[in-house]
């Protein structure tokens, strides 16, 4: 079956009348089309992979040989679990209305802003109108120079009386900023989001629920879209490639309870999983220089990597405000929720667009160095595709510029053969997008994204790493 023809066969079946179905039925179409689906992916991902065996056996290019090998066997693996293996636990277990009030947890929301004026309205707006009322909001105003403050005075005058601003005469960065107000806070969930970010209205519920009934997980992350999504074709593209990260990428992670980052977005912790470690995050420094950057991937490492930092960090951190309770160090999990939903705003432009990806790149370098040294005690699965997933961004300039820039037999088939594997795989993500999200108009758009990468995004990682140092902040 085509890829085409399958996309025929869901339309044909949408535009039919729809007959009333019992929950069962409806759940077994669901895990047939999944299977359906499924099928199809590793059907192309092989045939491909035999159509990289015969030609570039042909050309007698073993590294690339080898590299296609790596790259079809890990996306086999990835998709298949995701799809398969994943259960969103905010699905599970006792609802919330089987609680008292006294048993549910108050969760402390808290937000960093910097020149946000434009947008800062919508985010608190998002976040009191949670259908989970056991909250505290706070915001720390880093050092705005722009209206941000007199934006926050008007909301809490005319709106919310209860909300809790924190103003920095000098700027200290996101990190710094939210020590300080994590250290305010009262609550036993600490909730994040991202300045120009909005949560849908039952997004704390679902993650309350997956940590009042999962006592051994210590952070949740949420899903992410692009707010933005109907601005422009980058948008659009950035909306695509953002759910299967999260869908499928985070879906593979949470499956063996070590997601690598908690995105900002809509990133929850559990108080005794980070407080002791927040001096160690806040002070993070990489070549000898404060890293201002990776702060959901650092915060995430460290909650990952706590049974062996825990001895050092109190050792290091003896008089900390945040050292002063001493917490037990466990083998945390970290999950992803695919119903607790945030929007997030994405670059509109080229320039802002390429500025992030540099941003996230340097991040990447950073927490390589972190995480290396204690993931491999993670199960085997997710440890195999993080460590093959840091020789893949390494390697790729260089298989760029063997397939692109250095001429040798039969280029032109090899880099046709190449940018068709790419799209396939592209295609793949796309299709899985268009099952999990139905209303989604910017499926069709998540190949865009592949080719990009694989033909321009791929050179990011030799600039981010030469500029590692440079700690300059371009926010999309």
């Amino acid at each position: 079956m085509s890829v085409g023809t399958l996309i025929q066969a869901i339309n044909r079946r949408e535009s039919r009348s729809k007959k009333p179905r019992s929950p069962r039925s409806a759940k077994q179409l669901l895990r047939f089309e999944k299977t359906i689906v499924a099928l199809v992916i590793l059907g192309l991902l092989l045939s491909f992979f035999i159509n990289k065996l015969i030609i570039l056996g042909i050309n007698g290019i073993s590294l690339l040989l080898a590299y296609g090998f790596m790259v079809i066997a890990v996306h086999i693996l990835v998709f298949s679990v995701s799809i398969f293996g994943y259960r969103d636990l905010a699905t599970k277990g006792k609802s919330l209305s089987r609680y008292s009030k006294k048993e549910l947890p108050l969760v402390s929301c808290m937000v960093s802003v910097h020149n946000e004026e434009a947008f800062v309205e919508k985010c608190l707006d998002s976040i009191f109108h949670q259908s989970y009322k056991q909250i505290e909001v706070i915001v720390v105003d880093d050092a705005s120079t722009d209206e941000t403050m007199k934006v926050l005075r008007a909301y809490k005058k005319n709106h919310q009386q209860s909300l809790r601003i924190i103003s920095l005469k000098k700027n200290v960065g996101k990190k710094a900023a939210l020590c300080i107000a994590m250290e305010k806070a009262k609550g036993t969930i600490f909730a994040h989001t991202d300045s120009d970010s909005v949560w849908e209205r039952a997004a704390i519920s679902r993650v309350v629920r997956i940590f009042i009934n999962n006592p051994n997980i210590g952070a949740v992350s949420g899903h992410g879209r692009a707010n933005n999504a109907s601005t422009n074709m980058l948008t659009k593209v950035q909306d695509a490639w953002m759910e299967g990260q999260f869908s499928i990428r985070k879906a593979f992670e949470s499956t063996f309870g070590a997601v690598t980052c908690v995105s900002g977005p809509l990133a929850v912790y559990r108080k005794e999983a980070v407080y002791n470690f927040l001096p160690v995050w806040r002070d993070d420094k990489f070549l000898g220089t404060e890293f201002r950057f990776a702060t959901d991937r650092t915060l995430t490492a460290i909650i990952l990597g706590a049974p062996w930092l825990h001895k050092k960090t109190m050792a290091k951190y003896p008089d900390s405000t945040f050292t002063k309770v001493v917490y037990q160090a466990r083998q945390w999990k970290v999950v992803y929720s695919r119903s607790a939903r945030s929007r997030t705003n994405v670059p509109p432009t080229f320039r802002k667009f390429l500025k992030q990806q540099i941003r996230w790149k340097k991040s990447f370098i950073r927490n390589v160095f972190f995480n290396v040294p204690f993931f491999w005690r993670k199960p085997l699965p997710v440890a195999i595709v993080y460590y093959v997933h840091i020789l893949f961004v390494v390697c790729a300039p260089l298989i760029a510029t063997r397939i692109f820039l250095l001429p040798h037999e039969r280029h032109l088939q090899v880099i046709v053969t190449y940018l068709l594997s790419v799209l396939v795989i592209g295609s793949m993500f796309a299709l899985l997008l268009r099952f999990e999200d139905r209303k989604c108009q910017y499926w069709y758009y998540r190949p865009l994204m592949s080719i990009f990468s694989a033909i321009f995004l791929c050179w990011v990682i030799i600039y981010s790493a030469l500029t590692v140092k440079n700690m300059s902040w371009h926010r999309g």
